[in-house]
């Protein structure tokens, strides 16, 4: 039941309409500003466009949010079985993936997803048993398989991400021989029938474990009191060096730059300089990473930039109304592009009309 739980505390969470460690590894600090960095610090995120998408109706919408080369836009609507909706930039509908269209099981949640390069989605799927799957489809929405996921203990996978080759890193928790007690984080390597090839040891998982077991408010929540919430906010990008970089919600953020064959080619931690700051999403781009921040609070947003091995270039924070200095801007950051730097956002209209909302910073 906890499982479930902590799928309802996240949703509930949203702003409506909004191998071990070998010796290569580099523990990165927190993004230091490098010489010649061209770090700004005095630009605020500001619209400069929207487009209606009068299509799609909807108050909520939940992470990943994803993008791919061609532009397009996936999210996730509904409550456990939900649908993950495509659209073009232009907002025009592409394709809809809806895992219990295509089984006879009984599901009790799908929904966390990758889109590989070559267009094809991949969702993980939680039916009524002991197994876990990965469905995936082609671009257009059309099934193609459903992978068994091979690893002889009973866990929560919350997070995937696909390699080129095919491959998949897969992170989320695994149940202690005492079902009631905390659960561990673990991430591994899958082949792409689903056997289990590697488990990746990161640096902080006993830590985060530690902090869930003695009740670390930093982790769990009153509504999920043996969850963690650390790794169930998990965040995964595929950059373009070829590496996952795998994002826990901490604070300082903690990213780990993780190969195909499972190796951690750095670890970095990421301050956001305020310790009521947690991130929310990030994104890459070429050789940079941008991460949105939210303070919990206040909804108040920063925006920071790294290269790959977390050195920071900038910082922007959000431009709020001037007559009640309310957010301008959702937390569901989808798509970050460099020259001119830009970001997008989904977002609504108070009748439910989706938007994305693009900023620049000025």
């Amino acid at each position: 039941m906890a499982r479930w739980l902590i799928v309802l505390w996240w949703l509930t969470t949203l702003v409506a309409g909004q191998t071990a460690t070998g010796s290569r590894q580099q523990d990165v600090k927190k993004g230091t500003p490098q010489p010649n960095a061209g770090q700004q610090t005095h630009l605020h995120l500001t619209r400069v466009g929207v487009v209606d998408v009068p299509s799609v109706m909807t108050h909520t919408f939940s992470p990943p949010f994803k993008g791919d080369d061609d532009g397009n836009i996936y999210f996730l609507q509904g409550s456990l079985d939900r649908t993950i909706q495509k659209l073009s930039p232009k907002g025009e509908p592409m394709a809809m993936f809806r895992a219990s269209s295509y089984t006879d099981k009984k599901l009790n949640y799908a929904g966390p997803f990758d889109v590989a390069l070559n267009g094809d989605l991949y969702e993980l799927v939680f039916p009524h048993e002991f197994n876990r799957y990965v469905f995936t489809y082609k671009s257009d929405g059309s099934f193609k398989a459903a992978i068994k996921l091979n690893t002889g203990f009973w866990w929560f996978p919350s997070h995937l991400a696909v390699f080129p080759s095919g491959q998949m890193l897969i992170t989320g928790s695994e149940y202690d021989k005492d079902v009631n007690a905390a659960k561990w984080p673990f991430t591994g390597i899958f082949a792409a029938d689903g056997t289990l090839l590697k488990e990746v040891k990161l640096e902080d998982d006993e830590t985060l474990h530690e902090m869930a077991a003695v009740g670390d408010n930093r982790v769990i929540s009153d509504v999920i009191p043996r969850g963690n919430n650390a790794v169930a906010f998990t965040q995964l990008e595929t950059a373009p060096d070829g590496n996952v970089y795998l994002m826990r919600w901490t604070n300082p953020a903690i990213i780990y730059a993780i190969s195909p064959g499972g190796e951690v080619v750095r670890r970095m931690k990421i301050d956001p300089g305020n310790a009521k700051y947690y991130p929310r999403t990030l994104h890459a781009f070429q050789n940079r990473i941008a991460i949105l921040f939210v303070e919990h609070d206040t909804f108040e947003k920063i925006m920071k930039i790294v290269d790959l091995e977390g050195h920071e270039i900038a910082t922007y924070d959000e431009l709020r109304t001037k007559d009640k200095n309310q957010s301008m801007l959702s937390s569901a950051f989808y798509c970050y592009n460099e020259n001119p730097t830009r970001f997008v956002f989904l977002g609504t209209e108070d009748d439910g009309r989706l938007q994305f909302v693009t900023v620049e910073p000025r």
